[in-house]
């Protein structure tokens, strides 16, 4: 991906995060840094320096190995940031819907920067969009990037961040989930539960702290097993994301965008706009591969 030219990924990252809060500024949209660049020291790996010209041992945070910009804007000012990222040049390369089955996030890029990544939501959190962002946004602070202020969330929501990034990914043995939860208090741990309870991700937030099993009568508990497990299933994930969701409407969106071809990726994979005959085919392979999971589905109750 053509996103950046020869700048090291950690001048670059902060770089870009610093560019998207101006953008933000100029137009008027409320904005928090999440994950990559942003996250605090007390979360960030530890380790021991000597300084060469006192011998003194000290503790020197390392900071992440990030290759975008992550940024949670306010539902409502999306439309806003995008018509202002394309008047500086910016591009989308991924809508919302090409991406994870959370629809959560839009990818852009603009030549000499790395890529960002746009969030309007944050996978694990179950709360309407525009009141979890506003429960964020009430706890922001200020930290420097590229020697521009730029606004995070509190510490405690930049935890509950790290460990539900790490759960949806399958890895419980996140170095993440280490910092974030195991290494941290009994008083620190309570915020975090409050706050994800507040966020309605506490089911998320349970599978990635070993209490999964609390939560079974939960609509999303199948969703966060399957994540939180890795569990490779297409079927598996296909009936867990459908039965996580609130009512029959979304259900049935879900479901279809589950299987629809990815219009932004297709175009991506082939260099053009993609053709009625090329979504026909990209169609075609979409109910191909429906067809052979339900079919090693039936022959696994079959065998059973």
């Amino acid at each position: 991906m053509e996103t950046y030219e020869h700048m090291p990924l950690i001048a670059g990252v902060p770089l870009a995060a610093a560019t998207l809060q101006v953008i933000a500024d100029d137009a008027g949209v409320d904005l928090l840094h999440i994950k990559g660049a942003s996250v605090d020291p007390i979360l960030l790996q530890q380790s021991e320096v000597v300084d060469p010209a006192t011998g003194e041992v000290r503790t020197k945070a390392v900071p992440r190995s990030s290759v975008d910009a992550d940024v949670l804007v306010r539902p409502s000012h999306v439309k806003r940031f995008f018509a202002a990222l394309r008047a500086h040049r910016w591009k989308m390369v991924y809508r919302f819907e090409d991406g994870s089955a959370f629809e959560h996030a839009s990818t852009w890029i603009r030549p000499g920067l790395c890529h960002a990544d746009i969030h309007r939501s944050f996978p694990g959190i179950g709360r309407r969009a525009e009141d979890a962002f506003d429960v964020l946004w009430r706890d922001r602070h200020t930290i420097t990037m590229a020697g521009q202020e730029c606004l995070v969330p509190h510490v405690a929501a930049q935890r509950l961040v790290l460990i539900l990034h790490a759960v949806r990914g399958g890895d419980l043995g996140s170095p993440d989930i280490q910092r974030a939860w195991a290494a941290a208090s009994e008083a620190q741990r309570a915020e975090v539960d409050a706050l994800a309870t507040i966020l309605g991700a506490d089911v998320a937030l349970a599978a990635a702290t070993g209490r999964l099993e609390e939560h079974r009568s939960a609509r999303d508990y199948l969703l966060w097993k399957t994540l939180s497990t890795g569990n490779r299933s297409r079927t598996t994930m296909w009936l867990a994301r459908v039965k996580a969701q609130p009512n029959p409407l979304r259900a049935v969106r879900t479901a279809f965008h589950l299987i629809a071809p990815k219009e932004g990726r297709l175009e991506r994979d082939l260099g053009h706009r993609p053709g009625p005959l090329e979504v026909a085919r990209a169609w075609g392979g979409q109910f191909g591969l429906v067809a052979r999971e339900l079919g090693g589905l039936v022959r696994g109750v079959v065998k059973r």
